[in-house]
């Protein structure tokens, strides 16, 4: 797309369009063309006033001078001033029109030099917003002036007139003479570069009058300035038609085309062009960048439809369209992107795709790093490009929490076209609809809607990027249970969180410590199981000392006990917190999306051998035996019997403490992982291509 123009834009004289051709009248030249020179001009002075022409011979210094020069106020006299010709001077000063080329550059320059009157026709060219070399010989002033008396005073008047009144208003009866489609050109790009709507009428008589390629792109280009992408997308349309058939592809052309496409959210248009243009036998230098764009911006307003569908609280609705724009982009990639071919590096490596995770699932994966086995390149979302561009080497690709931003849609789409084996890894059920977010009571008043809104957004993508892929990778079996059902093969891995072994603090008094975490905002009172069975306990046994972390918002009922309760808020490091405690606490509210998780509450007691009791979920029964490893409770009455008779019974808490290390040293070791990694690159590898 060209540089639209500014009121000063001139190039080799301050500004950055080209100069049209159809310039006349310059003063320099005969009626036919033929160069004439000053008697004393010399071409040795010409080039050692202008340095930059220093290469040219006399014939071409001469000939510089009188079609660009002079109309420049090029200098060629030790006495002349660079920037001022007199004779442009004086013909725009009727007053000085016998004065002397002194008196005139003392007239100009009393009036400010360059930075009043300008100095020569390039100048005043420029400041009329005209991208022309001299004064246009199609522009018939003597007639104009006839029409608009008012403007008679000079051609150079009458032609600000024109510019400024006389286009709008009589421009199509106007008889232009020679160069009339430069000339219109020029206008056009004058109201172009000023956001004026005569910028279409004039492209259009200029184009009626030179058809070419250039002149229609134009006409296009200033159709989209002026939001009628109706017909620039026709015309680019056409253009595109045109260039195509004869084995070229106009990449400004393409790049317009997109872009009213995009403006008339002409999708199916668009891609349907992309796919056949990609598909043709010339190259397109530009096009795969023009397919990126054509993607995002597609994305992006599919986004906003599917955000407003959310607002209005049609939230099927908004998946589903968040769903179609991520299978659009799919098959644009799949139909229009290179794929290349598979080279296996020398060293086998995983690429893996991680970008802003939790402190949880941030820590599963830098453990999963030194137990997959074999090399790791990590990229994260600033990087998506560089993991496309590394998957022919990859021995198998994993995305970690990742949702289906346009760039990581592309890099899928390359993975599976590539035979790359992809996995989608996640420690929480983020990809479920039916089960995630939670509903925004939960959150108790620290997020608003726009925000949960944003929450439901991600899910629908998490959701997508997963079906992208081949496999699921989760901690759990109830987690990996949903991937199934979503990711290609319909199989997930299962890898154990792991842990190692850490020394807990000394008991110290007579005092029970209770430990109590929450990852997202919980409240605990007498109407929830695990908050009654805590009152029962503080109440009856005054030895009961209770620390909270992490979003633990604690009833009034709780008030009473103030004394005996240390509430330590998101603490980044609750893990040492809890090595202090006696016992663990890890309540569960009954949802699908908890009964998922991995037992990370257990895992960080079980470190130090102290025992928990936690809610009873299916995820805590995969690997953890009731009564032996873990004390799991069901329901308030469960818990309270469970809790008060583990606060009377240290044998009891003993006893479990021995058991979750036990455990963790056997299912939950960074051996056991790594012997689960290996299986999954067994499979991988054997699987049919």
């Amino acid at each position: 797309m060209r540089t639209n123009l500014s009121e000063n834009s001139y190039p080799d004289l301050g500004g950055p369009e080209p100069l049209r051709d159809g310039a006349g009248e310059s003063g320099s030249t005969t009626a036919r063309g033929t160069p004439c020179l000053p008697a004393d001009f010399s071409p040795q002075g010409y080039r050692d006033r202008n340095p930059e022409l220093r290469g040219l011979s006399d014939d071409e210094a001469g000939l510089h001078y009188a079609v660009t020069g002079k109309a420049s106020g090029l200098a060629y006299r030790p006495d002349q001033v660079a920037g001022f010709d007199p004779d442009h001077f004086r013909e725009t000063h009727p007053a000085f029109a016998h004065a002397d080329d002194t008196t005139c550059l003392a007239a100009w320059q009393a009036q400010g030099g360059a930075e009043g009157a300008p100095g020569h026709q390039a100048a005043h060219l420029a400041r009329l917003g005209l991208s022309l070399r001299a004064y246009p010989a199609a522009f018939p002033w003597r007639f104009y002036t006839r029409l608009y008396p008012r403007a008679a005073a000079h051609r150079w008047a009458a032609l600000a007139h024109f510019l400024r009144e006389g286009f709008v208003e009589s421009g199509e009866q106007i008889p232009y003479g020679e160069g009339a489609a430069a000339f219109l050109i020029a206008v056009a790009d004058h109201f172009a570069a000023r956001q004026h709507p005569a910028a279409i009428r004039a492209y259009e008589l200029a184009a009626a009058l030179e058809p070419s390629q250039n002149t229609r792109e134009w006409l296009a280009e200033a159709y989209g300035r002026m939001g009628a992408w109706s017909a620039a997308l026709d015309l680019y349309d056409d253009l595109l038609e045109g260039t195509s058939a004869h084995g070229a592809v106009d990449e400004a052309c393409l790049r317009g085309f997109a872009t009213a496409a995009a403006a008339r959210a002409a999708w199916p248009r668009l891609f349907a062009r992309l796919s056949r243009l990609m598909a043709g036998p010339r190259p397109v230098p530009t096009g795969e960048a023009v397919v990126r764009d054509a993607a995002e911006r597609y994305f992006a307003e599919r986004g906003r439809a599917a955000r407003a569908l959310y607002a209005q609280g049609f939230r099927e609705e908004g998946d589903a369209c968040l769903s179609e724009a991520i299978r659009g982009v799919a098959d644009l990639s799949a139909a229009c992107l290179p794929a290349g071919t598979r080279a296996p590096a020398p060293e086998p490596f995983v690429a893996v795709l991680a970008d802003g995770l939790p402190d949880g699932a941030r820590r599963r994966l830098e453990r999963s790093v030194d137990l997959l086995g074999c090399a790791t390149r990590i990229f994260d979302l600033g990087a998506v490009r560089a993991f496309e561009e590394a998957l022919p080497g990859a021995q198998a690709a994993i995305v970690v929490r990742m949702p289906a931003w346009p760039t990581v849609v592309q890099a899928l789409v390359r993975a599976r076209r590539l035979g790359v084996p992809t996995l989608y890894e996640t420690d929480e059920l983020t990809i479920d609809p039916r089960h995630a977010p939670p509903p925004l009571a939960d959150f108790a008043g620290r997020i608003g809607e726009r925000a949960y809104d944003d929450l439901v957004f991600g899910v629908a993508l998490y959701r997508g990027a997963a079906a992208l892929c081949e496999y699921g990778l989760a901690p759990t079996r109830a987690l990996a249970a949903h991937l199934d059902r979503i990711v290609g093969a319909g199989r997930s891995f299962v890898v154990r969180d792991v842990a190692v072994p850490g020394a807990s603090s000394p008991e110290t008094g007579d005092g029970i410590r209770l430990f109590l975490h929450a990852a997202r905002s919980r409240v605990v009172g007498p109407a929830d199981a695990t908050g009654a069975a805590l009152l029962h306990v503080l109440e009856r046994d005054k030895r009961v000392r209770l620390t909270t972390a992490g979003f633990v918002l604690l009833d009034d009922a709780f008030a009473p006990f103030s004394d005996r309760i240390t509430q330590a808020g998101p603490v980044r490091d609750w893990e040492e917190a809890l090595r202090d405690s006696d016992l663990n606490l890890v309540p569960a509210d009954g949802s699908e999306a908890e009964a998922c998780l991995a037992p990370t509450g257990w895992l960080a007691a079980a470190r130090f051998g102290i025992p928990t009791l936690a809610g009873d979920t299916p995820a805590h029964h995969e690997t953890l035996q009731d009564g032996v490893d873990i004390q799991l409770a069901a329901g308030r009455d469960a818990w309270t019997t469970a809790l008060a008779t583990l606060v009377a019974d240290s044998d009891r808490r003993a006893a479990l403490g021995a058991g979750a290390a036990r455990r963790l040293r056997t299912a939950h070791a960074p051996e056991a992982a790594a012997a689960e990694y290996r299986a999954m690159f067994d499979t991988l590898r054997s699987r049919r291509p």
